[in-house]
């Protein structure tokens, strides 16, 4: 089950953690230079740096590496196919990767290199991590109250969540079913749309509304994204695209006529891509070809009148780019923190924290539970700061197990940025005061990046996928609104929860500001 979940999205960047970006047309092992490498950790350092920061061996347990490297063998035509390949149990998956060329039929090093690999990986790898210091809250968090939303329903949860002139707004989902249906404030279903797959995104353009789609929840190559139209009924309008997550409409060329930015996280293929109607066709233009891409934001960032954005790129990469506009659809890309493979980044927010004129970067890492699972002491909230150049140095870190997204905003008016951040996957771990923290802003000139941590008593693995901040009571202040999904839960603990929300309700959850 934990395979087929919705935000396996916000899939562990392991999946292509080996991929050779030099892919050789020549398979004669024996005339690669780097061959001459008997060492398994410098061959090792030589392949994995071409896409992403190395990962030593000693950074996560032996069985998530025994799990790891037989992915890795089917990048270096070492695994041809078989159980460690799931997409060759789908035709056109199976088509679509063959014909990629991403998986080379014939070996790419020699056995006796991928041997001296997978050596180094078995021999320096701990059995265990080592053991974790429990982070310490404050669980007098009075200026929120915990409200369930009394909505009752059916399945796995939520895959989309907003609040919007005065209703809510949600995508839910169940085994068979897919809707996108909105609420009042009495938590009275008026509105419902059928789908066919999970709803991740609204985007309003007019009186119409632009649904983005995931596609199948099964995370495989098989294009089944979409972009519906809502006017007056649901209209298909872009099919085929790989798992997108995030849609922007914003006129990049400045033609006069709106440009769709999507981000499609696929799997082994996707990419990031602007879709234009042109005519009675849409015309696709791609702006990077690789896959996992999870956000956009979107800013003019040199002042010459066209949209940049900022986007980030998980999987293998789990780097931060800005893409410069030169118009004409065209793009020059910067690559502003690259984080290692292994955290699991999943989540980002571009805020000026220190108030000096430049743009901060917020992130969350804790993407987790595609491979063998363990406890990390990586994953949670970190804060990078701008240095005026955009150079970003790590300034701030909170542990947060499964750390999955946050909401930045000034939730108590006191002039600076507080956080509010959820943790997915600490309910895997029965890490209940990690599913939900909140962090006040208490800075000041002798310690600048300073926050006070907060739990709420009592989560009892409330799967929180995900936060928005909005002022639901119109009273000047911002709620939290938290959204569920147990997807990630074995059956059991599935069944307890979602029979839970169909008596009482509470796949949303919210947390109403008391400042006011």
């Amino acid at each position: 089950m934990i395979k087929k979940i919705f935000f396996s999205i916000y899939i562990l960047c392991f999946t292509l953690l080996f991929i050779s970006c030099n892919k050789s047309k020549n398979n004669k092992a024996s005339e690669n230079p780097i061959q001459v490498l008997t060492n398994g950790k410098q061959l090792a350092e030589m392949h994995c740096a071409r896409c992403h920061q190395f990962p030593k061996a000693e950074i996560l347990p032996k069985r998530y590496w025994k799990e790891v490297l037989p992915i890795m063998g089917l990048h270096y035509g070492k695994i041809k196919e078989g159980k460690f390949f799931s997409d060759f149990g789908n035709k056109v998956a199976k088509e679509r990767l063959l014909s990629s060329g991403l998986f080379p039929q014939t070996d790419i090093i020699t056995d006796e290199d991928w041997e001296a690999i997978m050596a180094y990986y078995n021999d320096n790898a701990p059995e265990n991590l080592p053991r974790e210091l429990k982070p310490v809250f404050n669980y007098n968090m009075s200026q929120f109250s915990k409200e369930a939303l009394p909505w009752k329903s059916l399945g796995d949860g939520l895959t989309y969540m907003n609040f919007n002139d005065g209703n809510y707004e949600i995508g839910f989902n169940s085994e068979n079913i897919s809707q996108y249906i909105k609420i009042d404030k009495n938590a009275k279903a008026f509105e419902k749309s059928e789908l066919p797959f999970p709803l991740v995104d609204v985007v309003k353009n007019g009186n119409a509304e632009l649904l983005l789609i995931l596609g199948r929840m099964i995370n495989i190559d098989a294009p089944t994204g979409q972009v519906l139209v809502k006017n007056k009924g649901v209209f298909k309008f872009i099919d085929n695209l790989e798992r997108p997550i995030d849609l922007v409409l914003e006129d990049f060329d400045n033609d006069g006529s709106i440009d769709i930015l999507i981000a499609e996280f696929g799997k082994y293929l996707g990419g990031i891509n602007i879709y234009k109607q042109v005519a009675d066709s849409i015309k696709k233009t791609t702006i990077h070809p690789k896959p996992g891409a999870t956000k956009f934001v979107v800013k003019d960032v040199n002042n010459d009148g066209l949209k940049d954005f900022y986007a980030l790129v998980a999987q293998e990469d789990e780097s931060i780019y800005l893409f410069i506009n030169e118009g004409q659809l065209k793009f020059s890309k910067k690559r502003l923190l690259q984080l290692p493979p292994y955290y699991g980044t999943s989540y980002f927010e571009l805020l000026d924290f220190d108030n000096d004129g430049d743009d901060d970067i917020i992130c969350s890492s804790g993407d987790s539970e595609d491979f063998t699972s363990s406890i990390k002491p990586f994953h949670g909230v970190r804060l990078f700061e701008n240095d005026g150049k955009n150079n970003y140095n790590q300034v701030w870190f909170h542990k947060q197990e499964g750390a999955y997204g946050t909401v930045s905003a000034d939730f108590d008016n006191d002039g600076d940025i507080d956080i509010a951040s959820i943790g997915y996957y600490a309910s895997t771990k029965n890490k209940d005061q990690e599913s939900f923290l909140y962090f006040e802003n208490v800075s000041s000139s002798d310690e600048k990046w300073k926050f006070k941590p907060f739990a709420f008593k009592g989560l009892t693995n409330e799967c929180y996928m995900l936060i928005k901040a909005r002022d639901i009571d119109n009273d000047g202040d911002l709620d939290i609104l938290l959204g569920s999904n147990s997807g990630i839960f074995l059956d059991k603990k599935k069944a307890l929860k979602t029979k839970e929300w169909q008596t009482k309700g509470g796949a949303i959850t919210i947390l109403r500001n008391n400042l006011k």
